[in-house]
């Protein structure tokens, strides 16, 4: 069997079936497919989401974002002897299954082919385009491909590495995370307000969280550094609940899996080929927040293949307004996330307990992780030489991160407005060598 299509997506969860409707509704073919059942692709999880994300892609309205706000979030040092409060974040906690359930109710009202549970085995490429993919249930030719699968990045495995995308991404550069849904005991004392979220930062290279719900549930996650020693989360959580007498026996709900943390890929982009969500490594790289970044990313990359595909052009040189977009709007701010993340992974727990207490790591510093958002200007001078942990005072090392932040972001916002390939390959030499410089900190 081999059937033909404007655009094939691979991936039925929000980004996909968001750029899948967004697609059709201009007039153009789209099969959307997926390895999964749908009830498996809509189960609810909890996602904590920036409000302003959901705007952009067009997805707020039908939530009720008053009742879903974060009303206060407390960062929590490793020895828990500093916290910084900040109030009236602009984040919501959503629920993702039925914000996925609407959108492929709109995709296939748009005319999307959905296909589920099948089994997509790799892209099909001929002279360096993506023409398509091979799947359980036959091929299906396309003119423009869409890699929306998530960690697994099915169509990225066995692509030519002419192709400029890369097949595999550091393992460091991931965390392993899980979370529990819970009732909470009703009659037990000191339980935080709703819409309160707690962040235990430090532990393993991630963090713990706990969200308290206004459904009187609280969702308990940890999240680590996917490298060798670290422990599993299930165990972390696990943990946590035992010694929290306010939290029940009966899990409600538990979610789990891999996720990648670094900055967004060079380029999003191939010959026939977009890339988008987690394939596209467009999470926050600090606190997650996958969904936001994905949303964006479909709404872009839709609007993208639309004028690609009504040019005739589906090119990498067609499809990069894309790349240059999402940097612009997103992946800059990204991209200076990550090096504060390299420098925080890199810290004990004694020195990061020791960067909240003398505030080093301050309140615009955890917005900053929040809001996903580069706040100020770098700064203009070290604050002091205060001897912290190792061979350089802490306080040096955070403020250098902080100026190579903001010179990445700079950097990014820079990105070729056009697919020249000298002027790339210059802005993806002096993106690395910020990087190299980042890992040394």
């Amino acid at each position: 069997m081999n059937h033909s299509y404007d655009v094939v997506v691979v991936g039925a969860g929000c980004a996909g079936a968001l750029a899948s409707s967004r697609i059709a509704s201009n007039g153009f073919s789209v099969l959307l497919v997926d390895r999964r059942r749908e009830a498996e692709i809509c189960r609810p999880t909890r996602d904590i989401v920036e409000e302003a994300a959901l705007r952009e892609a067009g997805v707020a309205s039908g939530i009720d974002l008053e009742s879903r706000q974060v009303t206060s979030v407390e960062a929590i040092s490793p020895d828990t002897a500093t916290s910084i409060l900040l109030k009236d974040v602009p984040l919501r906690v959503v629920d993702r299954g039925p914000i996925c359930h609407r959108l492929l109710d709109e995709a296939r009202d748009a005319g999307v082919q959905v296909l589920t549970e099948c089994v997509v085995g790799a892209a099909e490429v001929d002279r360096g385009f993506a023409t398509g993919v091979s799947t359980d249930r036959g091929s299906f030719s396309c003119r423009l491909l869409v890699e929306a699968s998530g960690l697994e990045r099915v169509l990225c495995r066995d692509i030519p590495k002419g192709m400029g995308i890369p097949r595999r991404l550091r393992t460091s550069d991931h965390v392993s995370a899980y979370v529990e849904t819970r009732q909470l005991n009703e009659d037990s004392p000191g339980i935080p307000a709703a819409g309160t979220v707690r962040y235990h930062l430090g532990h393993f290279g991630g963090f713990n969280w706990t969200h308290f719900a206004q459904d009187g549930t609280i969702d308990v996650g940890t999240a680590v550094q996917d490298v060798k020693g670290a422990p599993d989360p299930r165990d972390i959580v696990l943990g946590y609940v035992r010694s929290s007498p306010p939290i029940g026996e009966k899990v409600l709900l538990r979610v789990g899996g891999r996720v990648p943390t670094r900055r967004p890929l060079s380029t999003m982009v191939a010959n026939g080929m977009m890339l988008v969500g987690d394939a596209a490594c467009q999470a926050a790289p600090l606190l997650l927040r996958g969904m936001g970044g994905a949303l964006v990313g479909a709404f872009m990359l839709a609007a993208t293949a639309v004028r690609a595909l009504q040019a005739g052009d589906v090119s990498a040189a067609g499809l990069w307004s894309y790349n240059h977009d999402y940097m612009h709007a997103r992946g800059a701010d990204m991209a200076a996330l990550d090096c504060m993340r390299l420098f925080m992974q890199k810290l004990t727990e004694k020195e990061f307990s020791w960067c909240m207490a003398r505030k080093v790591i301050d309140e615009s510093a955890i917005s900053t992780m929040l809001t996903g958002k580069l706040a100020g200007r770098p700064p203009a001078r070290i604050r002091s030489y205060i001897r912290g942990f190792g061979s350089t005072p802490l306080d040096l090392r955070y403020e250098n991160t902080m100026r190579l932040a903001h010179k990445v972001a700079e950097h990014y916002r820079s990105y070729p407005r056009a697919l020249e390939a000298p002027e790339f390959a210059q802005w993806s030499a002096e993106a690395e060598f910020l990087f190299e410089d980042a890992w040394k900190l």
